[in-house]
């Protein structure tokens, strides 16, 4: 099983043999070195901003697709590198992405909304929170499959109510506290992962199915995170802090999100793997009319923190 490789001391990071070398300079100027192959790393998250990254490193890396993230002093992602020609058809797949049918488009949306209601639903029955608002999920799930009313209108009251029940009603996303604070670090390392298994598929980011602004340089990883967003929820509810500023330790354990596992078609796989179905799934959906959009599944009970 790969590993996520948190950086917080080392003062240089390089290669050797195809492995990361960390090195740091100890106390009395004793050099410390530590060694993993990249084989085994599935992300490396850097929070030492005086920390030196060798060019042949970052070249490995992005030959690899291993995301390599920096943090800035708050300790929040804000920098992730991405290559560039990962893929050996990547003209074609950004082509085909760019003609992609805005029907199927609408389609796959409609049922990315449905099952991240869905995992919010049961994340908040497994918390055993109101009954009365999991079950007001539950009708806004159905609004959608089977009243075909508007998408991003069930989508924005359900999770208006789903995050004041899971935080508390005077919770507001985007204010600067600690569970914001939180959920954004969370959040940014998956689109990190997303973003660097888009790249690897041949796609850009940028072009989204749902998501459109173009501002916006991750419009697909915002598409795709969407389902996976719970399982960030999950770690920051159980770790709730006033201070805007992120504990180490809580920093970890939102890590830990990378490694954990996710159902696909009713097997459970890592989660870096459901993304590479899913991508795949998507693909084949756009242009073979005998394929069926299938979307990954969250079940809490498996969670590994």
């Amino acid at each position: 099983m790969s590993s996520v490789v948190h950086i917080t001391n080392a003062n240089e990071l390089s290669i050797s043999n195809n492995q990361l070398v960390m090195s740091n300079i100890g106390i009395e100027d004793v050099k410390q070195v530590n060694k993993i192959s990249l084989k085994d790393i599935l992300a490396i998250i850097i929070e030492n901003c005086r920390c030196k990254i060798t060019g042949i490193l970052q070249l490995r890396l992005s030959e690899k697709n291993i995301p390599l993230i920096i943090c800035n002093e708050k300790h929040q992602p804000v920098l992730h590198s991405l290559g560039l020609y990962n893929h050996f058809q990547v003209t074609m797949r950004i082509n085909e992405q760019v003609n992609w049918l805005d029907i199927k488009k609408d389609e796959i949306w409609e049922k990315i909304v449905i099952q991240k209601i869905k995992n919010q639903r049961n994340l908040l029955q497994f918390l055993e929170k109101s009954e009365n608002t999991v079950a007001k999920l539950e009708i806004y799930e159905k609004n959608i499959s089977e009243e075909k009313k508007d998408v991003e209108h069930q989508e924005a009251i359900a999770a208006r109510m789903y995050f004041q029940e899971l935080f508390g009603k005077k919770f507001k996303r985007f204010n600067d506290d600690g569970i914001n604070s939180a959920l954004n670090y969370g959040y940014a390392l998956l689109r990190s992962l997303i973003s660097s298994k888009i790249v690897a598929k041949g796609f850009h980011p940028s072009l989204g199915f749902h998501h459109k602004s173009q501002f916006n340089n991750y419009n697909f990883s915002d598409d795709i995170i969407e389902i996976f967003r719970p399982m960030v929820d999950y770690v920051v509810y159980f770790n709730q802090k006033e201070e805007a500023e992120l504990s180490k330790e809580l920093r970890q354990n939102l890590l830990l999100i990378l490694t954990q596992k996710v159902y696909w078609k009713n097997k459970k796989y890592e989660l870096s793997q459901v993304i590479d179905y899913f991508l795949d799934n998507i693909r084949n959906y756009f242009i073979d009319e005998n394929v069926k959009i299938e979307i990954p599944e969250l079940r809490i009970d498996d969670y590994e923190y």
